[in-house]
């Protein structure tokens, strides 16, 4: 891909190195004091727009281009001698990282042409895997002796074709663990926030390679902003090669996105309306009888669904312990008398909410668990359920009395404590479940 014009390779190092010492000066000082605990410097990327002409190239260039700027920007604090451990030499390895991007992509409008750009997307967390070494820099040995490198690239592993010392000949190596370098690394799956989709959509999901000081950082239910570069790996089946391809995102930052209902917007014009009902002595009657108008009577149904929209107050106690502020409703009563429809209405009202039948859910489904499936390469992923994902909103769920008697019970610690314990295969985990609860029977 072509870079951005205005910017001459040559020039761009010393941009870069001039901007560093500008802006970040501070931040490299404590990377220099703390390494290599810390191993991540973190840029602004409004920041680094507000630099000038010369920053609003290199800003441009980042999203079309960003392997090629990170090296830039690794030249820079090597060549200027930006950062020095506490033995005075650069530090070998260093993560250059980004957040605060302007413009989040949707999942679902990801297309070819974004490939091998930087890509900024926002969701929900769904599945982790457990965090595991990977080998990036592999070290082989040959029967006389030499040592040869092979730097590895995420999938498969590769093998060196033979000894890289001038005069050996031997093709096969033995790879030594203790030579070579290991990182951490993690594989996320985040699927699209429900309140960003129209109605009958299905959310689409992106996977999400994630290394080094990025992985352990969020658990699933999360909702997250995740920057990286877009990624492409070949699909292979039954051993043939095809011609479509998989995209994954690269993770270069990941930023914890908890907005609760500020995400709707309101303007000048809308608040002075809310200020003004607010004042009418008939606010009660005119919130009850808006849920559902389509609906005839239920007055008293309505009302106690729209104080559970509006919820309460949560608190946390001197002791530590917290007091939820989320008022739970379960509508009882016969067939055909509008539950279900109630049910709908308020997913679509609210603007973070989740729909669920109980006569097709399991514990696992509402709660969390632990699975082991392709995603996790055999191995066991943490996949969150319904509660989880309605983090912050509602949790419809319908059907209730068609719901097995322990997966019942199962949503009893997500209703009073708002939380959701997982203990299998060696993974133990907490998830934040903090929704209100409506269900029908």
């Amino acid at each position: 891909m072509e870079p951005t014009p205005g910017v001459q390779d040559s020039d761009k190092t010393a941009d870069w190195s001039r901007f560093l010492k500008s802006k970040y000066k501070k931040e490299m000082g404590e990377i220099s004091r703390e390494y290599p605990h810390r191993r991540s410097l973190v840029l602004d990327y409004r920041e680094i727009e507000k630099y000038g002409k010369t920053g609003i190239a290199l800003a441009d260039e980042l999203l079309v281009n960003p392997g090629k700027v990170i090296e830039d920007i690794l030249d820079a604090i090597k060549n200027g001698d930006l950062i020095r451990t506490r033995e005075q030499k650069p530090p070998r390895f260093l993560n250059v990282r980004f957040t605060n991007l302007p413009k989040k992509k949707l999942i679902r409008d990801i297309r070819s042409d974004d490939i091998n750009t930087f890509v900024s997307v926002e969701g929900i967390l769904r599945k982790s895997t457990e965090v595991r070494p990977r080998i990036v820099e592999a070290v082989f040995r040959c029967p006389a002796g030499h040592f040869t490198h092979k730097m590895q690239k995420y999938g498969k592993f590769i093998d060196p074709d033979g000894c890289a010392t001038d005069g050996c000949t031997f093709k096969k190596l033995d790879l030594i663990p203790a030579r070579s370098r290991f990182i951490d690394s993690q594989k996320l799956r985040v699927q699209e926030s429900p309140e960003g989709l129209r109605g009958g959509e299905q959310p689409q999901t992106m996977d999400i390679d994630v290394t080094d000081d990025l992985c352990g950082t969020i658990s699933p239910g999360d909702r997250v902003i995740i920057n990286g570069i877009l990624r492409s790996m070949q699909r292979v089946i039954k051993g043939e090669k095809s011609t479509v391809f998989d995209i994954f995102i690269e993770c270069n930052s990941i930023e914890v996105a908890e907005k609760e209902f500020e995400e709707v917007q309101i303007d000048e014009k809308d608040e002075d309306e809310i200020i003004r009902l607010s004042k009418d002595p008939r606010i009660y009657d005119m919130i009850t009888h808006s849920i559902a108008p389509t609906i005839y009577g239920g007055g008293d149904v309505k009302q106690a669904i729209a104080f559970q929209l509006f919820g309460g107050m949560s608190k946390d106690m001197p002791d530590g312990s917290r007091l939820r502020g989320d008022i739970h409703v379960l509508l009882i009563g016969d067939p055909g008398i509008a539950k279900s429809q109630l049910l709908r209405y308020v997913v679509k009202l609210s603007p973070r909410a989740i729909y669920t039948s109980g006569q097709s859910s399991t514990a696992a489904g509402l709660t969390a668990t632990a699975v082991k499936d392709e995603f996790g390469e055999g191995r066991w992923t943490l996949e969150a359920g319904a509660l989880v994902l309605a983090d912050m909103g509602v949790a419809a769920v319908d059907e209730m009395d068609k719901m097995e008697k322990g997966d019942r019970s199962a949503l009893h610690e997500a209703m009073e404590q708002q939380s959701i314990s997982v203990a299998k295969a060696g993974i133990t985990a907490t998830l934040k479940s903090r929704c209100a609860l409506l269900g029908a029977a």
